[in-house]
C-alpha cells in the first residue's frame, strides 16, 4: 500500500510539474507574441560609446545631442512608422557625417557607424510605459569599439526630443501606440511607474 501511495504521489507531482511547465511555456509564448507586436510598431535610437572612460562617455553624449537635434527637424512632418523609417533611411549618410564630425571635433579618431538595424534590448520603463525585452528596430550609432555604457530612447513614437535626459512618452505618442496596438499589447506596456533614464548597463 505504501508503495502505491508513494508512486501515486510521485505521479501526481510529475503531472503537476508538466502542467506547470506547459503553462509557463504558454505564458512565455504569449509574452513573446506581445513583444513582437509592440516591436513592429516602434523604432528605437541607440548610441554606444567607445568605452566607459569619461572622455568617451562625454563624446557619446555630444553625438546623441547632435543627432537628436537633427532628427527633430528631419522627422517633424512624419506621421507614421513607414514615413519615419523612410526618412531615417534616406538621412543615414547625413547622420553618419554629423556623428563622425562631432567625434572629430571632440579630438577623437574613433570611427562611427550609423545604421538602421535590429538589436536586443532589456525591459525598460518610460513614465507610464514599460517595454518588454526583445528584438527591436533601431537607429544604432556605434562609436569606436562600442563597449561603453550606452544611451537610448524611442524615435517613433517620439519620446526622445522633449526631454533627452528623462524621456517620457508624450500624449500624442501614447495615442499613436494605442491606435496601432491590440488592447492586450497596449495594456501590457501601460503601467504606473518611475521614470527610467535611457541608459543600458552592459
Amino acid at each position: 500500500m505504501r508503495f502505491w501511495k508513494r508512486n501515486l504521489a510521485l505521479l501526481a507531482a510529475l503531472v503537476m510539474g508538466l502542467a506547470g511547465a506547459a503553462w509557463a511555456w504558454r505564458v512565455t509564448e504569449q509574452e513573446r507574441q506581445v513583444q513582437r507586436e509592440i516591436a513592429g510598431q516602434v523604432i528605437r535610437f541607440h548610441v554606444l560609446a567607445n568605452s566607459d572612460r569619461r572622455a568617451d562617455q562625454e563624446i557619446k553624449n555630444q553625438v546623441k545631442e547632435r543627432l537628436l537635434y537633427s532628427m527633430e527637424e528631419l522627422l517633424a512632418y512624419t506621421d507614421d512608422l513607414e514615413e519615419t523609417r523612410a526618412c531615417l533611411t534616406s538621412a543615414l549618410p547625413q547622420l553618419q557625417e554629423e556623428a563622425q564630425e562631432t567625434v572629430r571635433e571632440a579630438g577623437s579618431g574613433d570611427i562611427v557607424t550609423v545604421e538602421l538595424t535590429t538589436a536586443e534590448f532589456p525591459v525598460k520603463t518610460y513614465g507610464d510605459y514599460t517595454f518588454p525585452a526583445g528584438t527591436y528596430e533601431t537607429l544604432q550609432v556605434e562609436i569606436g569599439n562600442g563597449l561603453g555604457h550606452n544611451w537610448w530612447c524611442l524615435i517613433y513614437p517620439s519620446l526622445c526630443f522633449e526631454d533627452a535626459l528623462h524621456p517620457v512618452m508624450t500624449e500624442k505618442g501614447g495615442k499613436k501606440l494605442k491606435n496601432v496596438l491590440s488592447d492586450e499589447a497596449y495594456d501590457s506596456i501601460l503601467q504606473k511607474g518611475d521614470i527610467s533614464i535611457g541608459f543600458l548597463w552592459f
